[in-house]
């Protein structure tokens, strides 16, 4: 029998067993994983550098509970992140707001928890996918007895890693509401004729999830990647959780200027250029292959002709294809391609100050089983620390 078992051995599990072990040396710690090794998703992370944390850690880039997420926030917060990882031996280093390790490894984040779990008694039960959880007098898990349970499972995104949303029925055994899942940080896919051609141009942009009935429900700016399925890259992605098939996503590939501004820009290249082929005129201005695609959306058909012969009747076209490009949604690239889960056990139905239930006793739960999701840029993993931290200190603290 352990004193706490944590079912998940991802960045949630690993930080709560590690929070166990610094509030009570003494207790009993076991962390069952289903793959052969803890912590293979934490390699992945910010292309395998690991953004383990954001220099701005605003409640304003979570989604789910407000009070909660605030609470949590507050009580784990950037320097304790860094601190926590300091006292790990991981040195840190920030780059546009991101925290990273200072070897640029996700490696050492992940070797740093592995090691001081290792070193502390911790046991790694690799292998073991539990699919059960009763209890009677102490927990069991598909025969592992523990006083204290922490389900950190995490979603459903990148499920290569083992996410599978397993810990969803294993918390509904227990009366938790899980409310729907969705795929988030995901690239989009989208009607392509508008975009023919573009594949793998990147562009900056300001790209917008629109609702139903055409008003903007999230937008973000960044460096856009235009793909044969669709849209990819950041901005994409922070848009994802909100792209409903049907819908539209909006694409501002001049974000800077005004749609006035935009027009006069290409008036004055037919005026400076009059002689120039139409198919060259944007040349310096744009992508060449993304100049062609608005040439084409402007129902352009002659690109030798020269640009005098352009009216504003086209140039009003092409500055709605760099303004207001929109693209019908057809869905995202499914769960292989996510790196977070919209939706799981409701926050509201756990203590924010322990991340105890509050429907049974003993029974914890942190990291990304949790109904909360947020933007790219470390919060998904700064989340997975704190939660993880809470339930862990919480569970050994009792136990003294």
């Amino acid at each position: 029998m352990y004193d706490i078992l944590i079912i998940g051995g991802g960045a949630a599990g690993l930080a709560a067993a590690v929070s166990a072990k610094r509030e009570n040396k003494n207790v009993t710690v076991a962390i069952a994983e289903k793959g052969e090794r803890v912590g293979r998703k934490i390699l992945a992370t910010g292309n395998g550098r690991c953004n383990f944390t954001n220099i701005d850690m605003s409640p304003d880039y979570f989604f789910g509970d407000g009070d909660f997420i605030t609470k949590i926030l507050e009580d784990f917060s950037t320097e304790d992140a860094i601190d926590f990882f300091a006292f790990l031996g991981v040195k840190h280093k920030i780059f546009e707001g991101r925290v990273y390790p200072l070897s640029n490894k996700a490696s050492a984040v992940l070797d740093a928890l592995r090691f001081f779990c290792e070193e502390n008694g911790v046991e790694f039960l690799t292998g073991k996918n539990i699919t059960n959880l009763s209890c009677g007098k102490s927990f069991d898990s598909d025969g592992i007895k523990a006083e204290k349970v922490i389900v950190a499972t995490g979603g459903k995104a990148a499920p290569a890693f083992g996410s599978d949303g397993a810990g969803f029925a294993l918390l509904k055994s227990f009366g938790h509401t899980i409310l729907p899942q969705k795929a988030a940080l995901v690239s989009i896919k989208t009607e392509t004729a508008q975009i023919a051609g573009l594949k793998g141009v990147k562009a900056y942009a300001r790209v917008s999830a629109l609702g139903k009935d055409g008003k903007e429900l999230f937008s973000d700016k960044g460096d856009l990647l235009f793909t044969d399925y669709g849209i990819s890259g950041i901005p994409a992605m922070q848009i994802s959780r909100f792209a409903e098939k049907g819908c539209r996503v909006k694409i501002d590939l001049m974000p800077d200027l005004a749609f006035n501004e935009v027009s006069d820009e290409l008036r004055e290249r037919i005026y400076k250029f009059p002689e120039r082929k139409i198919e060259n005129l944007y040349s310096g201005m744009m992508d060449k292959k993304l100049a062609l695609a608005m040439l084409r959306y402007a129902e352009i058909r002659d690109l030798n002709a020269p640009a005098k012969s352009l009216n504003d009747k086209n140039v009003r076209k092409c500055g709605e294809f760099l303004k207001n490009l929109r693209l019908k949604i057809l869905g995202d690239t499914g769960w292989q391609n996510a790196q977070t889960t919209v939706g799981g056990a409701d926050l509201r139905e756990f203590d924010a100050e322990t991340m105890e239930s509050k429907l049974k006793k003993n029974l914890y739960a942190a990291g990304e089983v949790l109904s909360c999701d947020a933007l790219c840029g470390g919060y998904n993993l700064h989340w997975a620390w704190a939660t993880g931290m809470k339930a862990g200190k919480s569970t050994a603290k009792d136990l003294r």
